[in-house]
């Protein structure tokens, strides 16, 4: 009788030492996807047992974050299962419970050199020009007196039996992968405090969860050969390791703060959407068509293929995240681009002070996103629009929609509809330097007063008329008008702009512009 397929189960375990770093994320999002395209399960579990540097926040972060790019799990924090608990501080009794079974089994022994002593072999390493490995020295250490020093109050560790020869473990996308054991050596798995190791920890909860493949990044190679030594004495299975390549900058180092931003909410403040950001972490490490930038999540676990990655590390180009976030936006409707906008303006504050907020926004946008951040950790509450701000958020959105990379940009491109017309020093200089403006303003407000009925096709042929009236060329007219109604010289497209804004409130800003001069 044939077998039955094996279940496919995969785990994404960050450690909560700070934010969810995009190369965390992309493990998390790649796991999610094996095991839907699968059929499998997705375990989340938080590996938190450097108690120095692990924090709650970091753990709501991470939940934060895999919620907002739709990476459901199907056990793990807010959602048990079989497996709990998930945290490896409170997994301990699991450990120990392994540590008896391989201490039973002669797997493991005890070790009484000291920090001083393994340093001089360290030492002794060094100066012979090779890479240090335990030697070995308690190995064979009679069980009685283990027990002996044990008893006298020596501080002892636990170190894992290695066999001589080699390991093997097979990677997806390498295929075998050898080390020689003596290139590691006995390791330690329990150390003189109690506390369990990572190489150990990591094995217990995966054969306890039964995990089937182990997808992370190929940083983790060097540990493997360690793990399934463990796997190996506990006669468990030893699961397929998919070792996805690191994510580096365009410098060709790995991504760090220097590189810009490097969480998704960072990016997410700025502008940019999930949906963009979770299918260029995709794409970084495939063959790539425009037609791929609209792809939904579920497209992704139907067509992207988690066993075709490359080997070579992924360059995470913020610029190319920028080109595809705005093609993104260009496909968007105008409802669906009106509800992003309103959300992201929601977030960002932008409908409760609309000129402090353009401030930020004109010094950029990681000005801005730091803003966000600080505001949300200080869980200062978001403010909705109100009906007139909404209705003139829905109504920009289409107009501003070819001008946008992140949505971000429709800040400083828009925001002067939400508030009163301010001139800042650079703007009556511009107006200044504007030939005729003074004339073009006051003819546009009368000319445009006049009008009977405010609509695009009725205020353009009037404002097109206005150059060769005035004797002034094209270009002087538009710059003197774009800068009346707004203060500002790019917006979007002038008759539009002057449509939105009204018939009184365009010609009332025009002449109050015109009195400037």
């Amino acid at each position: 009788m044939a077998e039955p397929p094996q279940k496919i189960v995969v785990r994404f375990a960050p450690s909560p030492t700070g934010y969810l770093h995009l190369g965390s994320a992309r493990t998390g999002l790649y796991n999610y996807i094996f095991a839907r395209r699968n059929a499998g399960h997705f375990i989340l579990r938080i590996e938190d047992t450097d108690l120095s540097r692990s924090t709650d926040e970091a753990i709501l972060q991470i939940v934060s974050s895999m919620r907002e790019m739709g990476l459901e799990w199907d056990e793990g924090p807010e959602a048990p299962g079989a497996h709990a608990p998930y945290r490896q501080t409170e997994r301990q009794p699991i450990y120990h419970e392994y540590i008896e079974k391989l201490v039973g089994s002669g797997q493991l022994y005890a070790c009484f050199c000291t920090p001083e002593e393994l340093e001089t072999e360290r030492q002794a390493a060094q100066a012979e020009k090779r890479a240090w490995v335990y030697s070995g020295k308690c190995r064979a250490l009679p069980a009685e007196d283990a027990e002996r020093r044990r008893a006298a109050g020596e501080p002892w560790t636990l170190r894992m039996r290695v066999p001589p020869g080699k390991t093997v473990f097979h990677d997806l996308l390498r295929g075998p992968v050898e080390f020689d054991n003596d290139t590691f050596g006995d390791f330690i798995v329990q150390r003189s405090d109690g506390t369990i190791t990572y190489n150990l920890a990591v094995v217990v909860d995966d054969v306890s969860m039964e995990i089937s493949h182990v997808i992370r990044g190929d940083d983790h190679i060097s540990n493997t050969p360690k793990q399934v030594v463990i796997y190996e004495a506990l006669g468990a299975a030893v699961p397929e390791f998919l070792h996805m390549p690191l994510l580096f900058g365009t410098d060709k180092k790995k991504l760090s703060k220097r590189h810009g931003a490097t969480k998704l909410e960072q990016l997410t403040a700025e502008g940019f959407l999930v949906d963009v950001v979770r299918n260029y972490l995709c794409f970084l490490s495939a063959e790539f068509d425009e037609s791929m930038i609209a792809w939904t999540l579920d497209d992704l676990v139907e067509k992207f293929d988690v066993l075709k990655l490359g080997t070579s590390a992924s360059i995470f180009d913020p610029e190319k995240l920028r080109w595809m976030n705005g093609r993104f936006i260009r496909q968007l409707g105008d409802v669906e681009l009106g509800e992003r906008l309103e959300e992201y303006l929601t977030r960002v504050g932008f409908y409760r002070e609309p000129a402090a907020v353009e401030v930020l926004a004109k010094a950029g946008p990681e000005a801005l996103a730091a803003a966000v951040e600080g505001a949300e950790s200080a869980h200062a509450p978001a403010l909705p629009p109100d009906e007139e701000q909404e209705g003139l958020t829905r109504i920009l959105a289409p107009l501003v929609r070819e001008k946008m990379d992140v949505l971000a940009d429709f800040i400083p491109m828009a925001g002067w509809f939400f508030r009163p017309l301010a001139f800042g020093d650079e703007a009556v200089e511009r107006l200044q330097a504007t030939p005729s403006a003074a004339e073009v303003l006051r003819e546009a407000a009368v000319v445009l007063a006049g009008l009977d009925v405010w609509a695009v096709e009725r205020i353009e042929p009037l404002v097109r008329e206005l150059p060769q009236r005035l004797g002034v060329k094209p270009k002087a007219v538009f710059a003197a008008l774009r800068l009346g109604m707004s203060g500002q010289s790019v917006t979007p497209g002038l008759f539009e702009s002057l449509w939105v804004l009204g018939r009184d409130d365009a010609v009332g800003r025009l002449s109050t512009a015109a009195a400037l001069l």
